[in-house]
């Protein structure tokens, strides 16, 4: 039996909620940038517990560290091992690049973590992944000139149009809101739920305008999956599956320096020597985009309910 019991802990910047499943598994959810880990995984988190322990991460928010959080999953995968428990990392978008650079640094330190399994589910591995239309967005904000909090306000008007061809005719939130929803797991305005829309809104509304830069300056620090002395090494034996919406172009360039690595099976191999990659589309075979495990959570289910078998 399942018994659902969220237990707040805090590895290092890291903040866990824990759930007790059964299984000799111990997952750990890793969301983008926003909205929260919970909403994120909330349809793909029964499923997790039937295989294990269930840790889903929250970023906090008036600051964001990447060292302090690559730092949190670094004690995660430590305390799994001393638990007995077989550590799985499934990371999302901007997540996916965070966990991408957990591992690659453990491979410069000569190191490779003791996964049962990794999952990684549009991930943006560097700022060059980056789509070009999402980039006229971030660099204002990111840049060392202007004014980045006048920057994060602009943009309203391709968050509209990106919502109105996605869901009808729902609003996303205006300036910056309007971009982590876009660069996040479906975005806000593709979310069906009201109730999970309106956790989504808080949590948007809860991160001071220094929280937010400090989120997209965290892409400029990641850099990418051929750097280091040890690449011929890759980065992880275990099984890994590797998850693309079938309509990214919005959000990531797939020809970028990551993800063109990928997305490809003879190039992503290199990396990760057993991996399979999918390219996800609804029953209907409607496209899919960018991580978006709340609208498409039946066509990320089928994928992720194989892999699971295969662990």
């Amino acid at each position: 039996m399942i018994v659902p019991s969220p237990i707040a802990q805090r590895h290092n910047d890291l903040r866990l909620e824990h759930a007790r499943g059964t299984g000799a598994f111990h997952f750990l959810l890793v969301p983008g940038l926003v909205p929260d880990g919970p909403e994120t995984f909330l349809r793909q988190k029964g499923m997790f517990l039937s295989k294990g322990d269930v840790s889903t991460a929250n970023w906090p928010d008036e600051t964001f560290s990447l060292d302090e959080a690559i730092r949190g999953i670094e004690s995660f995968v430590d305390r799994a091992l001393v638990a007995r428990r077989k550590p799985v990392i499934v990371g999302v978008s901007v997540g996916g690049g965070i966990v991408l650079e957990y591992l690659r640094r453990k491979r410069e330190e000569g190191a490779s973590p003791a996964l049962a399994g990794l999952v990684l589910v549009s991930p943006l591995v560097c700022s060059g992944d980056i789509s070009p239309l999402l980039r006229r967005l971030w660099e204002p904000i990111v840049s060392d000139t202007g004014d980045p909090v006048r920057a994060l306000e602009k943009g309203r008007s391709f968050f509209r149009q990106l919502a109105s061809k996605s869901i009808g005719q729902k609003p996303t939130p205006k300036g910056w809101k309007g971009l982590f929803s876009a660069i996040t797991p479906s975005g806000i305005a593709e979310l069906i739920d009201a109730p999970i829309r309106k956790r989504i809104e808080q949590t948007l509304e809860r991160i001071p305008p220094q929280g937010a830069i400090e989120r997209c300056k965290a892409l400029q620090q990641l850099p990418g999956l051929e750097a280091g002395e040890r690449v011929k090494d890759g980065l992880i034996q275990a099984p890994t599956l590797l998850l693309w919406g079938s309509k990214e172009r919005h959000t990531l360039d797939m020809n970028g320096p990551g993800t063109g690595a990928l997305c490809r099976p003879d190039l992503a191999e290199r990396h990760f020597p057993s991996a399979e990659i999918h390219w996800i589309y609804t029953k209907k075979g409607e496209p899919v985009p960018h991580a978006s495990l709340l609208k498409h959570h039946k066509a990320f289910a089928r994928p992720l309910k194989r892999f699971l078998k295969r662990l």
